[in-house]
């Protein structure tokens, strides 16, 4: 019985929820099943320890002690989004040249995605960095769902949603009755399947209101250009009176103190994720300019966007 090698990358600050999921549910396999169904081993662009978005660290080898691998996941975390090694993005277009079934865990999609091997295919992240993935890639087919997998590649949105992810590879490999046992080893009663929505602020808000989440989806989906408080509450048929009720009922808060907040939110994420001026950023959230994006986001934050950017960088 052939024996698949699964290497993982770590990029520094790598989610280890992610990667213990993941090698847990290799792990299990090959316990249920009785055989060695799969190997795996740890590898980085920079071998030596490398420290987990927890502070832990693990030994990691080269790039070139993987050998012959058929999976590679690349397991990403916080600040993957700054992290760029041409000899790490060359090694990977190799391997997937070789036929690997190559992805990421968590935000590793961004080191995937700047790689090139995402275009043509969908791909996820943590609905976290949707807004930075999105702006950064924009070409590519990204959803935000729990994980993808199409053809040769996967991506899934971190956490527990990596166990999901494996459970399914070890049901395409091994079968149905194998990835159950698996699942249950972990008293996991439902494997998430491709495609799933990555729980989200809007369908935590159902549980509600439904107009109050159909309130916050349209305003999601107008961050640029943001609609009139009055023409959300025409098109979910209601008052705006009833719409100011929903959301100071519910949320303690007015319906566009709320919007704006949306909107400020996605210009912090911008200013943490990207590179992109202040001006464009403002641009993108529905603000008139870097003026009232300064002003509007001071009031929230303290500071000034800019500050804010540095200081991120900083820690």
């Amino acid at each position: 019985m052939q024996t698949d090698h699964v290497v993982f990358v770590l990029i520094p600050r790598f989610s280890l929820l992610a990667l213990s999921a993941s090698v847990e549910a290799l792990r299990a396999a090959n316990a249920v099943s009785g055989h060695p169904l799969y190997r795996w081993s740890l590898v980085a662009a920079a071998p030596g320890p490398v420290t987990s978005s927890s502070g832990l660290a693990l030994e990691a080898e080269s790039l070139e002690t993987a050998g012959a691998a058929t999976v590679v996941a690349v397991c990403g975390g916080e600040r993957s989004h700054t992290y760029a090694d041409p000899d790490l993005r060359s090694w990977l277009r190799r391997i997937a040249a070789s036929g690997a079934l190559v992805g990421a865990l968590s935000d590793g999609s961004y080191v995937v995605a700047d790689s090139g091997l995402f275009d043509g295919v969908r791909s996820t992240i943590h609905w976290h960095c949707l807004d930075s993935y999105r702006e950064r890639f924009p070409r590519l087919d990204i959803r935000a769902s729990v994980f993808e997998l199409d053809r040769r590649r996967f991506s899934c949105a971190g956490g527990t949603s990596a166990l999901d992810l494996m459970l399914t590879l070890v049901q395409q490999h091994h079968g149905e009755d194998l990835a159950a046992a698996v699942a249950d080893n972990y008293i996991h009663d439902h494997i998430r399947e491709a495609g799933s929505t990555q729980v989200s602020a809007v369908l935590q808000l159902r549980r509600r209101s439904g107009r109050l989440a159909d309130a916050a989806r349209l305003m999601t989906a107008h961050l640029e250009n943001p609609l009139p408080i009055a023409e959300i509450a025409r098109r979910l048929d209601i008052s705006g009176r009833h719409l100011d009720r929903l959301f100071r009922r519910h949320l303690e808060t007015a319906p566009g103190r709320y919007y704006r907040g949306l909107r400020l939110e996605r210009a912090r994420h911008l200013l943490i994720q990207t590179g992109l001026p202040i001006a464009e950023i403002a641009a993108a959230t529905g603000f008139a300019s870097s003026a009232h994006l300064a002003r509007c986001f001071r009031q929230a934050h303290g500071c000034s966007p800019r500050t804010h950017r540095l200081a991120s960088r900083a820690r």
